[in-house]
């Protein structure tokens, strides 16, 4: 019997003797869901071949530099789905995020002939891969293999955009909100520029809340200082985090 993306997902973690949170597992389990079908810009082929480099770069013990072509040297299955180019550029971002500039962003962007709401999509694509996949690296747990690519065509579905200084791409500004994005920004006064730079692609935004919801802190509880859920205070939280984000030169 055929898999689900679900279920691939719940064997991996039910097959471990440590107990996963059902929420963690829920948050992988619905990213898994959308990972292999048809996005907003990207259908469900291509989004697959956008996992399976960053996959790759996730996996490869001996990564490249960043400025050497990971298609050209070997580092990435051959597949004519995307292009060479965009192969790079995705392994870079899985691989070397720390390293990317915004003059990079624009020449990448020329090159590979993407708009900046499908560079979105590959970031959604990318984080939903490298969250699900370390995961179960570190938590010491079968790895879950990817879903099946889905047939169909992407919605497509525009947001009015607009350039935001903050932002290498635009970004849907709060009095610009749209029903898609109403989850997100709806009673808020202001919204962040990490969280609103996937705004372009509602979609995209919301992979980041399902993820960050489980892994990290709740969109809505951000400005709770005294939230938990009960095992790391929201301080401890917060240092694990800025750790983290030192150590992943993180430019935020």
């Amino acid at each position: 019997m055929t898999q689900t993306p679900t279920s691939i997902i719940q064997a991996c973690h039910e097959a471990s003797d440590l107990e996963v949170r059902p929420d963690l597992t829920t948050a992988h389990a619905y990213v898994w869901e959308k990972l292999a079908a048809p996005g907003t810009w990207w259908n469900g082929h291509e989004r697959l071949a956008i996992a399976e480099v960053v996959r790759a770069a996730l996996d490869d013990a001996d990564p490249i530099p960043p400025w050497e072509s990971a298609s050209s040297m070997g580092r990435i299955p051959i597949d004519r789905v995307i292009s060479p180019e965009l192969q790079d550029a995705v392994y870079r971002l899985a691989r070397h995020a720390g390293t990317l500039t915004e003059d990079w962003y624009l020449t990448m962007r020329d090159a590979t002939g993407v708009t900046p709401q499908q560079w979105v999509e590959v970031i959604e694509v990318a984080m939903s891969v490298a969250s699900v996949l370390r995961f179960a690296q570190l938590a010491g747990l079968e790895r879950p293999e990817f879903p099946a690519a889905l047939n169909g065509e992407p919605s497509r579905q525009d947001q009015p955009s607009k350039p935001a200084k903050h932002h290498w791409v635009p970004v849907v500004h709060l009095e610009d909100m749209t029903p898609e994005l109403a989850p997100f920004y709806e009673g808020l006064p202001a919204v962040a520029p990490v969280i609103r730079a996937l705004s372009s692609v509602p979609a995209a935004m919301d992979t980041l809340a399902a993820l960050s919801s489980a892994q990290y802190i709740p969109m809505r509880e951000m400005v709770d200082l005294n939230w938990s859920r009960g095992t790391l205070s929201r301080r401890q939280i917060e240092f694990v985090a800025g750790r983290l984000s030192a150590l992943r030169e993180c430019f935020y």
